[in-house]
């Protein structure tokens, strides 16, 4: 796994804080062809069996994979020994299958509507909505490539997200060995 870190410098903002947030990205090998794989990101079942880190499970998906869809991705569980809820929400704004799936993200409560990320407690200066882009390629007949791009994370957040991310794929790697088509 390599991650990548675009970093911009602008004064008066609090430590760690940057008002246009960095560039998070992501890239990954999984040991399956590139259908299967983007099947594990456009099927809400699928979804639910390996999305939010370790602790965090989704009790709830509204998942209208299409573009224009929108989707609500709940999440339940415990964060550093805190209960957790709410989750994710958004719109799917462009899907090429088997390339490529760009959605926007923004926190939700419980009931998937859309809040501020002060609202759940979240350090650093978050944009209302993010931007999420996976990308797929075949590496071979049997393996893909992928990469995720994220953009509006807020410097401290970065590390955090980029563990999230990477447990919620380490999770996805173990349904894709578990599961035969």
């Amino acid at each position: 796994m390599q991650t990548k870190q675009e970093k911009r410098n602008q004064p008066s903002m609090p430590e760690g804080s940057l008002p246009e947030p960095k560039l998070l990205e992501i890239r990954r090998e999984f040991q399956v062809p590139v259908a299967r794989l983007f099947e594990a990101f456009a099927t809400a079942d699928v979804v639910k069996a390996w999305w939010w880190p370790n602790g965090l499970h989704a009790d709830r998906i509204d998942y209208d994979f299409r573009e224009g869809g929108r989707y609500f991705i709940s999440m339940k569980g415990q964060v550093q020994g805190k209960d957790a809820s709410g989750g994710m929400t958004g719109e799917f704004e462009e899907i090429v299958n088997n390339e490529r799936i760009v959605m926007t993200d923004s926190f939700a409560d419980e009931k998937g509507r859309a809040i501020s990320a002060e609202d759940v407690g979240m350090p650093g200066q978050w944009p209302e909505q993010i931007s999420i882009t996976f990308l797929f390629e075949a590496a071979s007949k049997e393996a893909s490539r992928f990469r995720l791009a994220q953009q509006g994370i807020p410097d401290e957040m970065q590390k955090d997200c980029i563990q999230g991310w990477s447990e919620s794929f380490d999770k996805l790697e173990r349904y894709l060995a578990h599961r035969t088509h």
